[in-house]
């Protein structure tokens, strides 16, 4: 049962079914629903009470596949340049002899013995 008030003569109202196409947009875009006074017969639009689960769900399936889209992107992102390697002339093949010499204690970039 709702428990919405008429606004002209403060009687009780029930929904009432949207019967031309325009009234079917308002009620799925907005959070107005079609009413009707049972004891005037008023009818007009009254602001729901509470979300609908209908409302939600659909804003859960936005936030999941607004989800699933960055993650795929970094993902692929991530990919891509595992695949292409690094750039060339970023100094990267400079800088090896020096990490090796820095992680194995010694001035050259020798093998470790073990």
């Amino acid at each position: 049962m709702s428990s919405l008030f008429c606004p002209q003569c403060g009687g009780r109202t029930h929904r009432s079914h949207a019967n031309r196409f325009h009234e079917r947009l308002i009620r799925s875009w907005t959070p107005y629903k079609a009413y009707r006074c049972r004891e005037c017969g008023w009818r007009g639009w009254l602001r729901k009470l509470k979300s609908s689960p209908k409302g939600r769900r659909a804003l859960r399936t936005i936030i999941g596949l607004v989800v699933t889209l960055l993650i795929t992107t970094l993902l692929a992102l991530y990919l891509i340049e595992k695949l292409n390697g690094p750039a060339s002339g970023s100094g990267y093949e400079q800088q090896v002899p020096q990490l090796k010499a820095l992680l194995y204690g010694r001035s050259s970039a020798a093998a470790p013995y073990w």
